[in-house]
């Protein structure tokens, strides 16, 4: 092997930062392996659950869920990673990755809505750091373009943890936890909701209330995954499920 090609490929291996889930040398943020597993965990173009209506009730029309991939492997084990392993490069990288997949859905043309990420309490915001809803939603709209109103909602009751809950659990834990925030654009706008997990989609419903009191439209709610759901344990509360 000639010394000019030795040197750069030692050089490459030196300067590769880590694979956050292998620790292997990565050239980008994740190494070819676990790049090509998490691909794995995407939806594909032809499956409904990438992008399908959340069921409308009395007081709610149905909203559109556009997500990423299933909450599966190692797209699971990122987003782990980003909300408990202090790794918030990840959450900008996810929404980079969404983003990238709205536009190729088409619904870039079709909506041009104000991103709102589904805040954290003050509570878990510092013990945290970070929301990781908040970053996922940066990366996302400096693909798309679309613009951020990062602080449009707030949530002001620390609600307890919500894996192990049941669905009307669920909604009983989050009633009245949300608010408008600061900087939202006009109620001519329409408001699509951002967070890094869809399970039953309590969250996105419950923070959906204050903004349509106050006249706006919500086109949906993009996540970087989302949870499948068989029919006999969508009401239990799977050890399995994300917060």
């Amino acid at each position: 092997m000639a010394l000019p090609r030795l040197l750069s490929q030692l050089t490459q291996v030196f300067l590769a930062v880590p694979c956050p889930l292998c620790q292997r040398p990565a050239s980008s943020l994740l190494c070819a392996d676990c790049y090509g597993q998490m691909c794995a965990c995407q939806w594909s173009s032809g499956q409904a659950h990438a992008m399908h209506q959340m069921p409308a009730t009395s007081k709610q029309p149905a909203l559109l869920v556009f997500s990423w991939g299933k909450y599966q492997g190692v797209l699971k084990q990122l987003l782990a990673l980003l909300k408990y392993g202090n790794q918030a490069e990840l959450g900008l990288w996810l929404g980079y990755q969404l983003g990238q997949q709205w536009k190729k859905s088409g619904l870039q043309g079709t909506h041009r809505p104000v991103v709102v990420p589904i805040p954290l309490h003050r509570q878990r915001l510092n013990q945290r750091g970070y929301n990781q809803a908040a970053l996922i939603a940066q990366g996302f709209c400096r693909v798309t373009g679309l613009p951020l109103a990062e602080n449009g909602l707030r949530r002001i009751k620390a609600t307890e943890a919500m894996y192990h809950l049941k669905t009307h659990e669920r909604h009983k834990n989050l009633i009245d936890a949300f608010q408008l925030g600061k900087k939202l654009p006009s109620q001519q706008q329409p408001i699509l909701l951002m967070d890094d997990i869809y399970t039953t989609g309590t969250t996105a419903k419950t923070a959906a209330i204050p903004l349509m009191r106050a006249g706006y439209c919500i086109v949906g709610i993009a996540t970087v995954a989302q949870a499948i759901l068989s029919s006999p344990l969508a009401g239990s509360g799977r050890s399995d499920l994300p917060h």
